[in-house]
């Protein structure tokens, strides 16, 4: 009777034993498929913000394409066409609706970065002034501007529109060749 004790104290332990490492097992398999459940949504959350950045990508190049030829205001919400067509008008009565004719433009960097409503995107590019109907033909007296162009970049009625836009020269066309071929 007595080694009859000792075997249900011991099967009843084992079984303690058993009833343990399956509430643990049981409730770590939860965990588990939480952090799994929390993990796929943002891997999808990254993966739609990485294919939002890569369209920005090519919808910046259109675009910084696009506002040397005349076109950029397709590319702005309706609130900021409003608040720089009047900038627009103004700048073409002065200038008498002719602008500076522009060759070679060269992209060099874009980044994108996530920002509260939309994205900032940032571009640093070359492009090279040829003057108006060919004035500036000979090719030293071709002005090479460095710019960035620095973007807020909105989703307007289901696509991307630009709701700011800073363009800034960066340093004169001829300090900055000579920067880089000094090393």
């Amino acid at each position: 009777m007595k080694q009859m004790n000792g075997q249900t104290i011991l099967l009843g332990a084992l079984v303690l034993v058993l009833a343990l490492v399956s509430f643990n097992l049981y409730f770590s398999k939860q965990d588990a498929e939480q952090e799994n459940q929390r993990l796929t949504k943002q891997v999808e959350h990254l993966s739609a913000k990485e294919k939002q950045s890569e369209a920005l990508y090519t919808e910046t190049e259109a675009f910084i394409d696009a506002t040397f030829e005349g076109d950029a205001l397709q590319y702005f919400t309706d609130s900021y066409r409003l608040e720089v067509e009047d900038e627009v008008k103004e700048a073409e009565t002065m200038h008498g609706h002719s602008r500076s004719n522009t060759e070679n433009l060269e992209i060099f960097n874009i980044s994108v970065r996530p920002v509260e409503e939309g994205f900032q995107v940032y571009a640093i590019y070359r492009i090279t002034l040829t003057g108006v109907d060919g004035e500036l033909e000979s090719p030293g007296s071709q002005h090479v501007m460095y710019l960035m162009s620095q973007m807020n970049w909105i989703e307007e009625q289901g696509e991307w529109k630009v709701d700011a836009h800073d363009l800034e020269p960066l340093t004169s066309g001829e300090e900055f060749e000579e920067a880089i071929n000094n090393g």
